[in-house]
C-alpha cells in the first residue's frame, strides 16, 4: 500500500543481516532467549534510521515492552495467550515464567490497542485486563488455495487407503499424542484407514517407537516436513483434519482445509472453537479426550452425508477470510493509533 515496513526478527545460522523480503526491510539479530534485550538495544537505532510513525509489537510468549522502549505509538499484535497451556510444552521454570509475564501486561501496556485474531483471544485479554474497547480482532486471511504441485505431488498423497492428517509443528502442547491414541481406538474398528502426520519438531523423534510398540507401524505415515504444494494435496485428499492442539489463537490450518473442501476435527480450545463452527463446519471434541475424539472421526468416516454437509458449510465459511481485507483493517487501526498519538501531544504540549 505504498507504506515502508521494517521488520526486526531474530537471526539464524546462514542468514544476512539486512535484506529486503516482499519489500519488508528484514533486519536480523541475536537468538530467541535474549530477543527482548535485542529488541531494547536496537530500537531505538532502528528509529533514528528509519523514523518509525508506529511499532507494532508482536506479543508471543513475552512481552518486549516496547511502549517504555521508544516514544513512538505501539499496536500490540497478539495470536493467542499461553496461559495453563504453556505447561503442557515447557518445563516448569520456563513455564511458570511465560505464565508470569502474561499476567502483567496490564501493567505496561495501559492504553495501546491490541490486534488478536479470534474472540476468543480477545476474551482472554479482557479476563487478563486489558480494556474491552482497545481489542480489535482482525481475522487471518487464507491464501487461494489451488493444486497447482506438479502430478507427481499429487499422486504422493495416495496412501492405499483414506486417511486422517494431523498437519503441524510436532510439539507436545499440538497435541500429536492425542491425535495419536484417538486414531489408536479408530483403528480398532476400521482396518482400511490411515493417519498422515505432516509436518517436522521435537517430538517427531519419539513417535516410531511408539508405533512400534502399538502395533501401528503401518497404519501412520511420517512425512516430516512438506512443501507448500503437498501440504494442500494433503490437505484436498484426507478424509478429513484433525487439529489435536491445546491452544491455538485462530487455526489457519483448519481454514486452508476448508479452502479444498476438507472438515476438522479439533480441540474445542480457544481459537479452534472460532475457526471451526461445532457442528456445522466441523466437530469439537473436549482437549485431550482420545475417546471423544476418536468418536467424532468415526462419525466423520462413517456418515457421507454428514461429512458432505461439513465440508460445503466449511468452504462456505472460509471464504469469508481474506488478507486483503485484513490489510486494510490493520492499515486504518495504525492510521487511528498515530493519529492518537498527536493528538495527545498537542494536547501535551
Amino acid at each position: 500500500m505504498g507504506h515502508q515496513v521494517v521488520l526486526l526478527t531474530t537471526s539464524f545460522p546462514g542468514a544476512k543481516e539486512r535484506e529486503v523480503v516482499d519489500g519488508i526491510q528484514v533486519v536480523r539479530k541475536g537468538g530467541d532467549l535474549l530477543f527482548q534485550l535485542t529488541v531494547a538495544l536496537n530500537i531505538r537505532k532502528l528509529d533514528r534510521e528509519f523514523d518509525f510513525d508506529v511499532v507494532v509489537e508482536d506479543l508471543n510468549k513475552l512481552p518486549l515492552f516496547t511502549p517504555l522502549l521508544q516514544k513512538k505509538p505501539v499496536v500490540v499484535q497478539m495470536h493467542h495467550l499461553w496461559r495453563g497451556s504453556i505447561f503442557h510444552e515447557t518445563v516448569f521454570p520456563v513455564a511458570f515464567g511465560v505464565w508470569l509475564f502474561e499476567t502483567i501486561i496490564p501493567w505496561f501496556y495501559r492504553k495501546e490497542p491490541f490486534i488478536v485474531v479470534s474472540p476468543s483471544t480477545k476474551r482472554e485479554l479482557c479476563e487478563l485486563g486489558i480494556d474491552e474497547d482497545r481489542v480489535v480482532v482482525i481475522y487471518n486471511g487464507s491464501d487461494n488455495c489451488t493444486l497447482d504441485g506438479s502430478e507427481e505431488e499429487v499422486e504422493n498423497v495416495d496412501f492405499g487407503a483414506p486417511y486422517f492428517l494431523w498437519l503441524s509443528r510436532v510439539h507436545r502442547y499440538k497435541g500429536i499424542w492425542t491425535a495419536l491414541e484417538a486414531f489408536e481406538e479408530f483403528a480398532k474398528k476400521h482396518q482400511d484407514v490411515k493417519l498422515v502426520v505432516a509436518g517436522d519438531g521435537p517430538v517427531l523423534k519419539d513417535i516410531p517407537a511408539w508405533l512400534e510398540t502399538h502395533g501401528l507401524k503401518d497404519r501412520v505415515v511420517l512425512t516430516g516436513y512438506v512443501s507448500s504444494s503437498k501440504k494442500r494435496a494433503l490437505l484436498k485428499n484426507a478424509t478429513a483434519l484433525l487439529q489435536t492442539s491445546y491452544k491455538e489463537g485462530w487455526g489457519l490450518t483448519v481454514v486452508e482445509a476448508a479452502k479444498l473442501g476438507t472438515t476438522t476435527v479439533a480441540c474445542d480450545v480457544p481459537g479452534l472453537r472460532d475457526s471451526v463452527r461445532n457442528g456445522e463446519t466441523g466437530l469439537l471434541f473436549p482437549v485431550g479426550d482420545k475417546i471423544a475424539c476418536a468418536f467424532e472421526m468415526d462419525r466423520i468416516y462413517s456418515d457421507d452425508d454428514l461429512r458432505t454437509r461439513l465440508e460445503e458449510e466449511a468452504k462456505s465459511y472460509a471464504d469469508e477470510f481474506r488478507w486483503d481485507a485484513a490489510a486494510e483493517l490493520t492499515v486504518n487501526l495504525l492510521q487511528d493509533a498515530l493519529i492518537e498519538h498527536q493528538v495527545d501531544q498537542v494536547a501535551d504540549e
